[in-house]
């Protein structure tokens, strides 16, 4: 007769629930070789896991130590031993602290990974001058985190997932540590990409410097603090909604008024970032400034008008001139292809028809001319554009920057300050 051990019932039961070692191993908080061992009668469980791997396969500790089940008959007689539930929940409340304590330890492996994805980012910027390329070269240390961070997530998820579990009080506390963990380690990974993601936008192939690296970066972070801030909220209460975790009766009220004062605090913020964003675009035209000047002789006038300046173009960003090719081409009313100094050709005339002068206009910078309504047409007023210098620019925007990144500072000092008020106020009248 063949003799009935413990590993061989253990790896039957295993089979037969459709569980690998290494899953029976990552249940029991063990090295699957140790499950190997005793599925080979190499050795055996610890005591300690005797009524935690009678819980997962549904069997008696009795029937464990037998290896084989009990009969109908037997099962209908009274226990041969007493159950030691209150161990069984200690080694659960010691497998609940385990994974707790090893997912601490990969959630800060996955943060040192970003860490190191910044400072290579920063070493392609200072050093190697590759602003564009620094981005990418931190993109692939921040996929990477992400990546593992999930995986981490779901390990440690998996890892008290059964109904043995469902029972214990710190299960709760554990899923929400486990959340606000993720949250945390993702977060963290969010802000480096805010950080190094300005040069994509700036286009600044030849790096940027250590001041400007410091001030880009930081309205770049509050602009991806802002977008993460916005998608937790949505997360956390689909995560409610499913269950995912539940909160206590203390706990509702508090959540539900968070949850109001934050989405009143989002539009807030949504509406001084919208007004910022108008007075943004419409300061531009102020810098498409027009000055005047005034010619009291033909001459002159002439002489101004055929100034040889481009034309230019506002990017978004910076001033640059309109260049033109050799196939640009040029038209009179009828469709008929003239010169470039045919097509920018004008005559002024007077109030009777008459010719006062004739210009080819190559200065790119007149707006409008206003001519004198008298019969010689003088004085003759021009307005011309004053444009800005890139540096100009580049000030305008770094100066709106600074004032988004204060506005959401602001906004969540305010919410802060309210919840703490509201709080404290609960917490005064509890007390009374």
């Amino acid at each position: 007769m063949e003799k009935k051990t413990i590993g061989g019932f253990i790896s039957a039961l295993r089979k037969a629930n459709g569980m690998t070692q290494k899953d029976l191993a990552e249940r029991l908080n063990v090295s699957d070789k140790s499950v190997s061992r005793w599925e080979c009668n190499e050795g055996a469980p610890d005591l300690s896991l005797i009524p935690v791997i009678a819980e997962i396969f549904g069997v008696t500790c009795d029937e464990l130590l037998r290896g084989e089940r009990k009969s109908p008959e037997e099962r209908m007689e009274p226990a041969a031993e007493a159950e030691t539930s209150s161990k069984a929940e200690k080694q659960r409340q010691r497998i609940l602290k385990s994974a707790m304590s090893q997912y601490k330890t990969r959630s800060y492996i996955s943060m040192g990974i970003s860490v190191v994805g910044l400072i290579a980012a920063l070493i392609c910027n200072l050093v190697f001058l590759k602003a564009s390329l620094s981005f990418l070269v931190g993109a692939v240390f921040f996929t990477t985190s992400l990546v593992i961070q999930i995986v981490f997530l779901n390990r440690a998820m998996f890892s008290v997932d059964g109904e043995k579990f469902q029972t214990l009080p710190d299960l709760n506390g554990f899923k929400r540590n486990v959340v606000r963990l993720t949250e945390l380690s993702i977060g963290l990974t969010v802000l480096f990409v805010g950080f190094t993601f300005p040069p994509v936008l700036i286009d600044a192939y030849l790096g940027l410097g250590a001041d400007s690296i410091l001030l880009f970066g930081l309205i770049g972070m509050t602009a991806f603090l802002v977008i993460y801030a916005v998608v937790l909220w949505f997360v956390n209460a689909r995560l409610l909604k499913n269950g995912a975790y539940v909160l206590s009766e203390k706990e509702t009220p508090v959540y539900h008024y968070n949850h109001k004062l934050q989405k009143t605090m989002a539009i807030v913020l949504v509406a001084l970032v919208a007004v910022t964003a108008i007075v943004h675009e419409i300061s531009t035209s102020a810098f498409w400034i027009t000055e005047e000047i005034t010619f009291d002789n033909y001459d002159s006038f002439v002489k101004f008008m055929e100034m040889d300046i481009p034309n230019y173009i506002y990017d978004g960003h910076t001033i640059s001139e309109i260049v033109k090719d050799e196939t640009t081409m040029y038209k009179d009313v009828y469709g008929n292809k003239i010169s470039e100094d045919a097509f920018r050709h004008n005559t002024l005339f007077n109030n009777d028809g008459k010719v006062l002068c004739d210009y080819i206009l190559r200065n790119g910078l007149v707006a409008r001319i206003e001519p004198d309504s008298d019969a010689d047409m003088l004085p003759i007023t021009v307005y011309y554009y004053q444009y800005p210098t890139d540096t100009e620019l580049i000030e305008r925007d770094m100066l709106f920057g600074v004032i988004y990144c204060l506005e959401v500072v602001g906004t969540l000092l305010v919410y802060l300050r309210k919840r703490k008020k509201h709080f404290d106020h609960i917490f005064c009248i509890k007390w009374k």
